[in-house]
């Protein structure tokens, strides 16, 4: 019921009562504004709550709580002994809580050990299920879980549409009854603008709806890789000059055999050559001196 008729009528009762208690000889005047004003604010009430039924408001449904439009996302990344393992799994169970993949990378990090990123969108009513059966794929080392309440753009949205609906069905009307060709083309546009304005607004609704309905998950899976072993420090070995002593004498000993080995080999095969040219050049020489002294 409208606030300020109910207040005038009120006051309207009020006034008449006064008067009643005032003079006797106006009871009957007075009891009888007071029903009448009963009667008017009992068919106003009537009246107001008929109105709201027309509209499909009741006086059950207008005092339930809006439910809240809740977008909901997570991260998490594990430490996983085998990726391959943990990427079927996950998919797997993503499948199972009747989500599906978003996207999905596998890359090598280092011989025979691969990583894996992976989006997953999963049921709203899903979203701690999930993220609790992922955390035991392995050691969560990032673990994250938000959510955006997008209620007050979504119903500022139904607002602005059923606006923009109220008037494309205006427009409608004007260009069926438009007398000219121009005042129809001016209708017209106007028209095209608003139903762009209509399809934008559904799309965004369309939009924050389903990014309601499912939530996403992050993903990231990283190989234990295995810790090397250190290689061993060497230790600076000591001075041991008889060491060096023995070392040097097997030295002289190995080159003294080489040189053995040299002179035995070469007097050997090139001796004889050597005695030959010897003798040549002693014959020559010979020779030389006698021709001189002649």
């Amino acid at each position: 019921m409208n606030a300020k008729r109910f207040t005038w009528l009120a006051a309207l009762a009020a006034m008449l009562m006064l008067l009643a208690a005032c003079g006797g000889s106006a009871d009957m005047v007075a009891e009888t504004a007071v029903v009448q004003v009963t009667r008017v604010v009992t068919e106003t009430i009537v009246e107001d709550v008929e109105l709201a039924e027309a509209d499909g408001v009741t006086a059950e449904t207008a005092v339930q709580p809006q439910t809240r439009l809740i977008i909901k996302n997570g991260e998490l990344t594990i430490m996983v002994v085998d990726t391959d393992t943990a990427v079927a799994t996950a998919t797997q169970l993503t499948a199972d809580l009747g989500g599906y993949i978003i996207s999905q990378q596998i890359y090598d990090v280092q011989m025979g050990y691969s990583a894996a990123n992976m989006r997953l969108a999963v049921p709203v009513t899903q979203f701690e299920n999930a993220l609790n059966q992922l955390r035991q794929l392995g050691d969560v080392t990032n673990d994250f879980a938000g959510g955006e309440d997008v209620t007050d753009e979504f119903v500022d949205l139904g607002s602005r549409l059923d606006n923009l609906l109220a008037t494309r069905d205006r427009l409608r009307s004007f260009l069926d009854s438009a007398e000219t060709v121009e005042e129809a083309l001016r209708i017209n546009e106007e028209l095209k603008v608003v139903e762009e304005e209509i399809a934008i607004i559904e799309g965004r609704r369309n939009f924050l709806s389903d990014r309601a309905a499912f939530s996403t998950i992050d993903l990231s899976l990283q190989p234990i890789l295995p810790t090397p072993t250190p290689s061993p420090i060497p230790t600076p070995a000591s001075w041991q000059p008889g060491n060096t002593a023995q070392l040097a004498m097997v030295n002289l000993q190995e080159s003294a055999q080489q040189t053995a080995d040299f002179s035995i080999y070469y007097g050997i095969v090139c001796g004889p050559w050597l005695l030959l040219l010897a003798g040549f050049g002693w014959i020559g020489w010979r020779v030389r001196r006698r021709l001189i002294k002649r």
